[in-house]
């Protein structure tokens, strides 16, 4: 398990940041589910197009036939310590992180010259309570790989 902490300024003083990652994402998809990006599991296969829109229901697809997207890698964390926007972005750099590792890797195993990107679709955090009475929120993260000439499958 990655665990990361920082220290933040909030409008009272210092607030310790901390993140863990978990390694899962509790979900199962087959395909023709309808979901949010965030919450498909590793290697599912859809068609998102060329807008990023991590507001928007997707249908999951065989990864046989033509597609765009293809999830290299599910994970849900927690954040503790910050509120608001400044929760929302520190869950986002550490899933911006964490998806750059995996993505990295699953590059290397592309043909040369292959037109790939990174989308790393962040679902929304559930609050929770955590040891202590420390204010957290959960999230999960969904790292995908984009093709925008649709090259995967078929």
């Amino acid at each position: 398990m990655a665990v990361a902490a920082a220290m933040v300024v909030g409008g009272l003083g210092w607030i310790a940041v901390e993140t863990a990652v978990t390694g899962d994402n509790p979900t199962t998809t087959e395909p023709g589910d309808s979901s949010r990006v965030a919450f498909l599991d590793r290697g599912d296969c859809f068609d998102a197009g060329p807008t990023f829109d991590e507001d928007v229901d997707v249908t999951v697809l065989g990864c046989d036939g033509s597609h765009d997207s293809e999830v290299v890698w599910t994970d849900s964390f927690d954040t503790y310590g910050s509120e608001g926007d400044a929760a929302v972005a520190e869950a986002r750099d550490e899933a911006d992180d964490e998806c750059r590792d995996r993505f990295a890797a699953y590059l290397a195993d592309l043909p040369a010259g292959a037109d790939v990107e990174l989308r790393p679709y962040l679902g929304d955090g559930s609050h929770h309570v955590r040891d202590h009475g420390a204010d957290g929120r959960s999230w999960t993260v969904a790292c995908v790989a984009w093709s925008a000439d649709g090259r995967f499958g078929g």
